[in-house]
């Protein structure tokens, strides 16, 4: 069959681009014509021919989010494919995923904890504004809209009520060979050494693209709670975020200006996982963290919050802590410093990975052919 997908990006930086990249692969290496169309594609896929690439224009800001979208309208035929499908605000096709899941919901919590001018701009946000007509015309006129989880459904659900009621669950999958504990004995020295890491020392990782969200703030809060407990404890922050500045002064303000490392690209995202000991993500929204569940596969304990949707596929053990809340900076330190004790470090290794198993890549990429191959019937 042929497919058309439609994302702003194409490449592994960031959880949706690692998902279509993935899904792009596999689905050209089971025999399907795999067209993508984006306004940003690494060099290295173009090469490697895992589907054939079409360039839109557009950007990250409004102007450019509002320009791919009328592009992507003008330009990807629904006719010329057997199934066309959006991920972010492209749509809305045959298919839309809502990667990110309810906009709604999030930009609702945002305006009840946000005061004086700072809600009117959220009130009056063209950035938010644009999701937010987005979202709803995507609910009305798309064939079938998918979530990543049954948290980020009752979010959709909550905020929309009948118009959410057809949207489907399916979780994503990670590569559990590329996301394996070997990587320890493979690439721990080679990142130790380029990323100026001492071997013996333990790191702390945290990896999300937007800080507020994904709770850095707590991350850094709770590495100065722990004090001298955790002298030796680095903390290092894989991702993109355009407040950066104000994450490196609060870093300085608690005194971990020498023990946090930012760095904001990696080309082989599993190579830092090799390297760390423990992933931290206290996150405040998240429909599906897939660092999590790449970080379980590549045998690193996790430390989460309960708004973590990936927390319903994956099951509960040693490995896994759960803090209810986001904000909890005590229950955040406990929880990383149980998981970094030497004792019984290896066992969580073991139980990291075991928990991970069963969210692979492969099955996740069969539900996701049987959804577009099966739309053929619907869409005449």
């Amino acid at each position: 069959m042929k497919f058309a997908f439609v994302h702003r990006r194409f490449g592994v930086d960031g959880g949706t681009e690692r998902f279509l990249e993935s899904l792009a692969r596999r689905l050209g290496e089971r025999g399907h014509d795999v067209h993508v169309w984006s306004a940003s594609v690494d060099p290295r896929y173009v090469r490697t021919r895992v589907a054939t690439f079409h360039k839109l224009p557009g950007g990250h800001s409004t102007v450019g989010a509002l320009l791919l979208l009328v592009a992507s309208a003008l330009r990807v035929k629904p006719r010329q494919y057997d199934a066309v499908m959006h991920l972010g605000r492209t749509g809305p096709g045959d298919v839309y995923r809502a990667g990110g899941g309810c906009h709604r919901s999030w930009w609702g919590r945002l305006l009840s904890e946000a005061t004086g001018f700072a809600r009117w701009r959220l009130l009056l946000s063209p950035y938010h504004r644009l999701r937010l007509w987005h979202e709803r015309r995507a609910l009305a006129s798309t064939a079938c809209v998918v979530v990543p989880s049954e948290r980020a459904r009752a979010d959709f659900l909550a905020c929309y009520g009948a118009l959410a009621e057809g949207v489907q669950v399916l979780p994503n999958g990670v590569d559990l060979d590329r996301f394996h504990p070997k990587g320890r004995q493979l690439f721990f020295e080679e990142v130790r050494r380029q990323l100026g890491l001492p071997p013996e020392e333990l790191v702390l990782l945290f990896v999300g693209s937007d800080f507020q969200r994904k709770g850095l703030d707590t991350v850094l809060k709770a590495v100065h709670e722990l004090g001298e407990a955790a002298s030796d404890l680095r903390v290092l922050v894989l991702g993109r975020d355009r407040r950066r500045a104000e994450y490196e002064a609060m870093a300085a303000e608690l005194g971990l200006r020498d023990r946090v490392t930012f760095l904001e690209h990696h080309d082989q995202p599993e190579k830092v996982y090799a390297a760390c000991d423990v992933l931290a993500l206290p996150t405040r929204y998240d429909p599906f963290a897939n660092v999590s569940v790449e970080a379980l596969a590549s045998g690193l304990p996790v430390v989460t919050s309960g708004a973590n949707g990936a927390l319903g596929v994956v099951p509960s053990n040693q490995a896994l802590r759960v803090v209810d809340d986001p904000d909890d900076v005590q229950g955040v330190a406990a929880a990383i410093a149980a998981l970094l004790a030497a004792e019984g470090m290896g066992e969580r290794r073991a139980a990291a990975r075991e928990a991970a198993v069963s969210c692979g890549e492969a099955a996740a990429v069969a539900r996701w052919e049987a959804l577009l191959t099966g739309l053929r019937g619907e869409l005449g």
